[in-house]
C-alpha cells in the first residue's frame, strides 16, 4: 500500500508545483511508474495535482502538489460535473468547463487523443493544425448554422463546398479547447478604419505553465512569436507592432529554426493582422453556444458606436453583385445599430489578467 499516508502541499504558481516536485525527489527516494501529472493532463473531472510517491527509510507515503486554485476546485468540487464548475476572469466574465454537449464533442471528434499530451498551447496547437486544414474559409459565409462546435463541424469538416468564416471556425476551436479543459475565448480583433470590408476573429488559449494568454488563428493555421520564439497574446503582438519590435507569424507545422527568414515569408500575414489589432471584441461568456454579449477594449475617445455604423454604411453601399443576397441582413443590422448606446470599455488590464 502506497498511499496509507499522505501530504498535500499548496503553492501559488503552476511552476511551483513542478520546482517542490523536483525538491521531494531530491529528498526522498521516487518509487517507479508512481507519477501522476494531472495538471498536464486533467482528470475527465477537471481535477488537477502533481501526484508522487516517495520512500523514506522503507516508509511509502504520497505526496500531492497543487496551486490554491486547483486545490479549491477539488476540495469544494472533487466529483463535480464540468457543467458545475465555473471559472471567473473577473466579475464580468466567466467561463465555463463542459457541458454535456463537451462530451459529445469531446468523444466524437476524439479530441483528447488529438490534443495528446503537453502543455496547454502544445495541445491546443495541435487542436489548431487537425481542424485548421480541414475548414474551407468563406468570407461571405451567412451564419445560418448555429454556433456552436457541434453543429459546425457537422456542416463544415472535410465539406470544402460548405465553407465558413473566422468567427465561426474560432468558435469551434474554442469550444474544442474548452472540451479538453484548456481555458479559450473569441476575440474578435478590428481595425481603425470603418472603410474596411474586413476584420479578423481569432482564438485565445490561457497556458497554464507559461501563465499567460496566447493567440491561435484557425484561418491560418498559425500564431505569432517574438525573437525568443514565445508565442503571443493579442496584447503582445499589439505593443510590439507598435514599437517596432520583433514579431512574426508562424505556421503551427512550421520549424522555427529561422525565425527572420519566416518573418520575411509572412510578411503580408503580419501586417494584415497588425491592420486588426487596433480594438478588441471579447466575448463575455465563453460557454457553449453564443450568448452575444461582449466586453469591449478599446482607446478612450474612440467611438465604437460611429466606427460600426459607418462600416455597415460602407459595406452596404459597396455590396458586390454576387452577395445581394445578404444586403438585408446588413440593412438590419444598421437599423438595429441606431437605437444601440455607445458600448462600456473594460480596462485594458483584465484581458491579460489570468482566469481565477
Amino acid at each position: 500500500i502506497y498511499d496509507l499516508y499522505a501530504f498535500r502541499v499548496i503553492v501559488d504558481k503552476v511552476g511551483d508545483c513542478y520546482n517542490v516536485l523536483g525538491h521531494i525527489h531530491d529528498i526522498f527516494q521516487a518509487i517507479p511508474g508512481r507519477l501522476k501529472d494531472y495538471i498536464a493532463v486533467p482528470k475527465p473531472n477537471m481535477y488537477q495535482s502533481l501526484h508522487t510517491t516517495v520512500s523514506n527509510n522503507g516508509h511509502f507515503f504520497e505526496v500531492q502538489i497543487r496551486t490554491h486554485e486547483m486545490h479549491r476546485i477539488a476540495h469544494h468540487n472533487p466529483d463535480v460535473p464540468y457543467s458545475r464548475i465555473v471559472l471567473m476572469v473577473n466579475p464580468d466574465t466567466f467561463k465555463k468547463f463542459n457541458c454535456p454537449e463537451y462530451e459529445e464533442l469531446r468523444n466524437k471528434y476524439n479530441l483528447v487523443r488529438i490534443a495528446g499530451k503537453g502543455s496547454d498551447f502544445i495541445r491546443a496547437k495541435r487542436l489548431l493544425h487537425y481542424l485548421a486544414p480541414r475548414l474551407t474559409h468563406s468570407s461571405w459565409y451567412d451564419n445560418h448554422i448555429e454556433c456552436n462546435a457541434l453543429r459546425l463541424l457537422e456542416y463544415s469538416l472535410d465539406n470544402p463546398e460548405q465553407g465558413i468564416n473566422c468567427l465561426n471556425k474560432s468558435k469551434i476551436l474554442v469550444e474544442c479547447c474548452l472540451a479538453i479543459g484548456i481555458y479559450a475565448r473569441r476575440v474578435s480583433i478590428m481595425p481603425f478604419s470603418p472603410y474596411d470590408f474586413d476584420n479578423h476573429v481569432v482564438a485565445e488559449i490561457y497556458d497554464r505553465a507559461l501563465e499567460k494568454w496566447i493567440m491561435l488563428d484557425p484561418t491560418t493555421d498559425g500564431y505569432f512569436i517574438d525573437e525568443t520564439k514565445t508565442p503571443l497574446s493579442l496584447l503582445e503582438m499589439r505593443s510590439r507592432f507598435a514599437n517596432a519590435e520583433f514579431i512574426t507569424y508562424v505556421h503551427s507545422a512550421a520549424s522555427l529554426k529561422d525565425i527572420h527568414k519566416l518573418r520575411a515569408k509572412h510578411m503580408d500575414t503580419n501586417m494584415y493582422i497588425c491592420k486588426n489589432l487596433f480594438y478588441f471584441k471579447v466575448e463575455q461568456y465563453s460557454t457553449f453556444g453564443e450568448k452575444k454579449s461582449y466586453l469591449y477594449f478599446a482607446p478612450l475617445h474612440y467611438s465604437i458606436k460611429k466606427t460600426e455604423q459607418a462600416n455597415l454604411k460602407y459595406r452596404i453601399d459597396n455590396l458586390p453583385a454576387e452577395y445581394e443576397d445578404i444586403r438585408k441582413q446588413f440593412e438590419e443590422r444598421a437599423a438595429g445599430r441606431e437605437q444601440h448606446q455607445e458600448p462600456q470599455r473594460t480596462g485594458i488590464q483584465s484581458m491579460q489578467k489570468k482566469p481565477i
